[in-house]
């Protein structure tokens, strides 16, 4: 049984797709397929603006392709891509930088890559959104330092 969460500061049941007083985007997001109305393409939280917390990102068939975990403290995402079949396809960190007065998230450090099987295939390191080879290294990654 569901019980609202009163005195907490949250509303029960929530609303979906709200802005605050300034217009930002507040609380929790949805947004479905233009073409395919009743499919989920993403949900999400934002504060003033910002996301936070989990996103899931799904395909037009309904599964989960991206979960992102944003840790603004840190400057960063951590992300995992999956396959089709939901096993993880590859993961890594995207961390804030500031480029041309525009901040934007770029893949930095080692991502790691794994087979439709779940096996893993190798590392990629990437450097403020460049990878520095083209195919995955097998073995155990460098470690790399931290943003530069």
């Amino acid at each position: 049984m569901l019980v609202p969460a009163v005195g907490h500061g949250f509303p029960w049941p929530w609303k979906w797709n709200q802005v605050n007083k300034e217009g930002n985007r507040q609380g929790k997001w949805r947004a479905y397929y233009d073409h395919k109305p009743d499919q989920l393409m993403y949900t999400g939280r934002f504060r003033n603006g910002q996301e936070r917390g989990t996103w899931k990102t799904y395909s037009e068939n309904g599964q989960l392709e991206r979960l992102e975990k944003y840790e603004p403290k840190l400057k960063r995402i951590k992300t995992t891509f999956y396959h089709p079949n939901g096993k993880v396809s590859h993961e890594g960190l995207a961390f804030l930088f500031e480029e041309n007065n525009l901040l934007m998230y770029k893949w930095h450090g080692n991502w790691e890559y794994y087979d439709s099987t779940g096996t893993f295939r190798g590392w990629i390191a990437y450097q403020r959104g460049k990878a520095m080879s083209q195919q995955p290294i097998s073995g155990k990654p460098v470690v790399t330092e931290g943003v530069k």
